[in-house]
C-alpha cells in the first residue's frame, strides 16, 4: 500500500511535510523529551510504527532519568517512577505494555508485523505518562500560583 506522498511524488504533486495533523507539540515537558516525543508522533503519522513505538519506549526512559531515575533496567526505571509517585498503577502499566512493544523492536525481534493500531496505542499511552509527569503537574502549579497572586491583590478570601 502506498503512502500519500508516494502517490504524489509518482505524479509529480509537491507536499508539505508535516501534513496538518502530522504533528503535535507537548508543553511543559522538559525539551529534549517533548522534542522526542513530537518524533515519536511524526512517526506515527507518517506510517512509520515501528519507529514511533522505539521512540516512545525511549520517551518512557528519558523521563524516568529525567526524575532521577538511571539504575537498572526500563523495567525497573518504571516500577521506580510509581514507587515515587509520578505515576498512578493504571499509567505504569501503560508504560510497560510500551516497553513490552518496545522491547521486541530493540531487540530486533520483528516476528509480528506492527499495526497502525499498535502505534496509535502506544502513542496515546506514551502523552498519559507525559501527562501524568509533566503536564498535570504544570497546569496544577500554574493554577495555585493564579489563586496565590490574586491573594496577594486581596480578589480571592483566604
Amino acid at each position: 500500500m502506498r503512502t500519500i506522498e508516494q502517490t504524489f511524488l509518482m505524479h509529480g504533486v509537491d507536499f508539505w511535510m508535516p501534513r496538518p495533523g502530522a504533528t503535535k507539540t507537548y508543553d511543559d515537558v522538559p525539551p529534549k523529551i517533548a522534542d522526542s516525543a513530537t518524533e515519536a508522533f511524526e512517526c506515527h503519522a507518517a506510517q512509520h510504527y515501528r519507529a514511533s513505538i522505539l521512540l516512545a519506549r525511549a520517551v518512557i526512559e528519558a523521563t524516568a532519568k529525567d526524575k532521577g531515575i538511571s539504575n537498572g533496567v526500563l523495567k525497573a526505571k518504571i516500577d521506580e517512577m510509581f514507587a515515587k509517585s509520578l505515576v498512578r498503577e493504571h499509567i505504569k502499566d501503560g508504560a510497560h505494555s510500551i516497553r513490552d512493544l518496545g522491547n521486541e523492536m530493540a531487540h530486533g525481534d520483528f516476528a509480528q508485523p506492527v499495526t497502525e493500531e499498535d502505534s496509535q496505542m502506544v502513542i496515546a499511552l506514551m502523552e498519559e505518562i507525559l501527562v501524568e509527569v509533566y503536564q498535570s503537574p504544570a497546569k496544577v502549579a500554574k493554577a495555585k500560583a493564579a489563586v496565590a497572586a490574586r491573594k496577594q491583590q486581596g480578589q480571592v478570601t483566604p
